[in-house]
């Protein structure tokens, strides 16, 4: 079995990968990922920031809400990126309400909430325009 450190450092290598443009590469480390140690969210999470920046955010919510989130119901950082999946997609209300509810909240994960915050303040900023930016 893959250690938790060398899942951790292959799933960081698939993160830069795909926020470097290299998704392709990005999509076969995070599915070497799931082979690996499929009790791990990290392969779902990387899967779904990847079709994200393919602008595939419908594949990006299937991902989150159908593998990631049942794996791990309370994880705020899941919970955090269907919101910007959802912003996304143009889905602005649903996306406002899902971050609220992590930004709102005390004893949230500070990632997640400050993530939320973020995007909560991107969406505020981009609410006069047409077309959805995060």
């Amino acid at each position: 079995m893959v250690s938790v450190e060398t899942l951790r450092l292959l799933a960081d290598i698939g993160f830069m990968a795909t926020s470097g443009g290299l998704s392709p590469q990005a999509a076969e480390l995070f599915r070497a990922i799931e082979l690996a140690r499929p009790d791990s969210v990290l392969p779902h999470i990387g899967k779904a920031l990847n079709c994200m920046n393919m602008k595939k955010h419908q594949d990006a919510l299937d991902v989150l809400e159908k593998k990631a989130l049942p794996m791990e119901p309370d994880n705020d950082s899941i919970k955090a990126l269907i919101g910007m999946a959802l912003m996304m997609m143009g889905r602005n209300n649903e996306s406002e309400r899902c971050l609220q509810v992590i930004a709102s909240s005390e004893d949230k994960d500070p990632m997640a909430v400050e993530m939320a915050t973020a995007l909560l303040a991107k969406h505020n900023k981009n609410s006069g325009s047409s077309a959805p930016g995060v």
